[in-house]
């Protein structure tokens, strides 16, 4: 098998970026447990937030069709489902925690 022309590959982007990812993970040194644990905090209340966020836009898009403040029906629908979508990846990554979490206590100690 021969490829002759591998520059219209389209996952030739993707390949770049892993190959410069793992140039950086070799160049960094392992971060401390602390710094790890305050930004898995950071990271889980950013995306907290978003989800909020992206919840309060849906409620304000539809307020305003509801009440005729607007007439952007399917901004309001893209945002309900903008929302909808993250609240359920929201539940799977809280579903996802809980069962490592019971899988954790069920270890022998």
């Amino acid at each position: 098998m021969t490829i002759t022309n591998i520059s219209s590959n389209p996952f030739i982007g993707h390949l770049n970026e892993l190959q410069r990812m793992g140039k950086e993970s070799q160049n960094t040194s392992p971060p401390e447990t602390v710094d790890a644990a305050k930004s898995f905090s950071s990271a889980l209340h950013d995306a907290l937030q978003q989800v909020n966020n992206l919840q309060q836009v849906a409620d304000q898009k539809v307020t305003a069709v509801t009440t005729g403040a607007s007439q952007d029906t399917l901004g309001a629908v893209v945002a309900l489902q903008q929302a909808d979508l993250s609240m359920q990846l929201l539940a799977q990554v809280r579903n996802k925690a809980l069962k490592a979490y019971e899988e954790i206590i069920k270890m022998p100690v």
